[in-house]
């Protein structure tokens, strides 16, 4: 059996690829799949009303939930859909997946850590290194309830309220209005803007460092999925991969990770 990982398909999104990604779960149902990981911002609910982005993304939720009996699937949180880990919470077994921070998966003799990948670019950020302080301030995106572009306002504004929130930070943003903006811009703007600001290679290098274990909470004989940059690699030298994007924000591949006795494949589904 396979174990099947697909990130940042940031349903609800202008430009996301829904219905191909329909396509994918059906395509699944058709392969020994034991795993499926939904490796975070899989519904993009950073800009959206949350409830509205649910109910229109209802195919492809529906379509998953029919998995259940045959694959289990794991929903690992990401930024853009950290509200998910809250509900999950509140609803309890009524919710369909349960909702992680990370998970481990053994194939056959490897585990595997499946992570979304935003605690590395939290790592990797020059102004402050508080986990706490960024999924914060994902979760007020995600309850922002905004598809008229004033989310921005509105979480400044609940920030400055509650002024504990910057009490966290090591180095303070000279311009913090502005730090929150660009965070709150879309992945491909943010993290792919290299002059701006050079978070690729950054994260690429602490995803492959052998003391990344000092920082996060994988082991040092486990394997790296994660997600989130959009840039898709496999490495197993340094025993990393990522799941790269679903096709989210210009003409790319429609890519995901596929794992079967402990051989990681990068590949591209094709409808």
């Amino acid at each position: 059996m396979s174990i099947v990982a697909v990130s940042d398909v940031h349903l609800g999104m202008k430009g996301a690829k829904e219905k191909e990604f329909i396509d994918f779960i059906d395509h699944l149902k058709n392969k020994n799949v034991g795993h499926l990981v939904l490796l975070g911002d899989i519904i993009d609910i950073w800009r959206r009303d949350f409830t509205k982005a649910v109910m229109e993304c209802s195919e492809s939720l529906t379509r998953l939930n029919d998995m259940l009996d045959d694959t289990e699937i794991h929903y690992i949180v990401g930024n853009h859909d950290f509200y998910l880990l809250r509900l999950s919470e509140i609803l309890k077994e009524n919710f369909p997946f349960e909702v992680k921070k990370h998970e481990v998966i053994r194939s056959k003799e490897q585990e595997f850590f499946f992570f979304h990948g935003y605690q590395l670019e939290v790592l990797c950020n020059p102004y402050y290194k508080s986990m706490k302080t960024y999924e914060t301030f994902s979760e007020h995106m995600c309850l922002a309830g905004d598809d008229a572009g004033n989310a921005a306002e509105m979480v400044w504004e609940e920030i400055q309220s509650k002024r504990s929130f910057w009490d966290t930070l090591k180095r303070f943003p000279s311009e913090p209005k502005s730090a929150l903006m660009s965070m709150m811009q879309p992945p491909e703007k943010r993290i792919r803007n290299f002059n701006k600001h050079n978070v690729i290679d950054p994260i690429m290098d602490l995803a492959g460092a052998k003391t990344r274990h000092f920082l996060l909470s994988i082991r040092p004989d486990q394997y790296m999925i994660y997600g989130h940059t959009h840039v898709a690699y496999v490495d197993d030298k340094n025993m990393v991969a990522n799941t790269g994007s679903w096709g989210f924000g210009e003409d790319r591949g429609l890519e995901y990770i596929e794992i079967i006795d402990d051989k990681v494949e990068l590949k591209e589904f094709k409808p």
